[in-house]
């Protein structure tokens, strides 16, 4: 009894600094933990498309884009030599085919999450992102918002037509896949139960449709949106990160966790390119030559191929 008197006589007389220093302790290692959780958390709900900013390929890259996360990648349907890549804070432009990039738009919150030129007025390039809608007619270097009817401007995917004038697809968070046949300003349901993870759309010369959704990997529709059946023979696992078709070849490929695979069948079935040992996460195609690609890795790294993927240039 005495000595158990004593043990708490000991505890409550030590000094205040061993008393604060064991506190200090206690209280770092809520804090520490707390903000490994907020990290872990703002990772998660980010959904950039850069989960690995560390992945490369064996192949040597073109260029490497410094920018805090990677969106979208387009060739000016009227300059193949000219290519147009979005990102959180802005769009940069390449005049020599990927060699060099300068900054067309420089600003925070200008997220060029999906750029696409009107493949019938092929110096409007449309801009759809986080809380913007935007349209440029002079190839990026000025932008305008435009009126429209969407119920919500968290823009994932955006896509153009190859055949009918003024008809647009986005897909907006949370609320589906829409369709314009008003030049963008007037849209109507399509899909209203797209997969969250869409972040690619596209359509073909004979109207078949591709939706690319990280959660549920690649779709296509022959009815114009109607119905929907998954597409990924050949592509047996891995996330879909982007889907990008020339529609007249029908040439479609899909940037995955697993590499760069490609299809010559409107996206019926799947090979793997070589670009097979790193996470492919934007792609872009050439509208003049399917067998000219582009794809960017986890870590920026942009890699070009003008023979559909077999070989990549340095």
């Amino acid at each position: 009894m005495a000595k158990a008197k004593r043990a708490r006589l000991s505890a409550s007389t030590r000094p205040w600094w061993r008393q604060q220093k064991n506190r200090n302790t206690v209280w770092y290692a809520v804090v520490g933990l707390g903000l490994v959780a907020l990290i872990a958390f703002f990772v998660i709900a980010r959904g950039d498309n850069v989960s690995d900013r560390g992945s490369s390929s064996r192949f040597a890259s073109i260029y490497t884009f410094k920018t805090a996360d990677l969106h979208s990648l387009t060739f000016d349907p009227s300059n193949s030599e000219r290519l147009v890549f979005g990102h959180h804070g802005g769009v940069m432009v390449s005049e020599d085919r990927g060699e060099t990039w300068r900054a067309l738009v420089d600003r925070q919150n200008f997220d060029g999450m999906n750029l696409a030129f009107d493949p019938k007025q092929p110096e409007t390039l449309y801009l759809a992102g986080h809380s913007v809608f935007s349209r440029s007619e002079d190839g990026g270097a000025t932008w305008q918002p435009f009126s429209h009817n969407l119920p919500g401007l968290d823009l994932h995917a955006f896509g153009a037509s190859p055949t009918t004038p003024g008809r647009f697809y986005v897909f907006a968070v949370g609320r589906g896949i829409f369709a314009s046949d008003s030049g963008a300003s007037t849209w109507t349901p399509l899909w209203p139960d797209a997969p969250q993870g869409t972040n690619s759309i596209g359509e073909l010369n004979d109207g078949t449709m591709l939706v690319g959704a990280i959660d549920k990997g690649i779709l296509r529709s022959e009815d114009g949106g109607k119905t929907w059946q998954q597409s990924r023979s050949g592509i047996e696992t891995g996330a879909i990160y982007s889907v990008k078709a020339e529609p007249a070849s029908g040439r479609v490929y899909a940037g995955t966790s697993s590499g760069l695979f490609s299809s010559s069948d409107g996206g019926r079935n799947w090979q793997a390119t070589t670009l097979d040992d790193a996470q492919i996460v934007v792609v872009g195609v050439s509208p003049d030559n399917p067998d000219d690609v582009m794809a960017i890795d986890g870590g920026g790294r942009l890699y070009h191929s003008t023979d559909g993927g077999t070989t990549w240039t340095s």
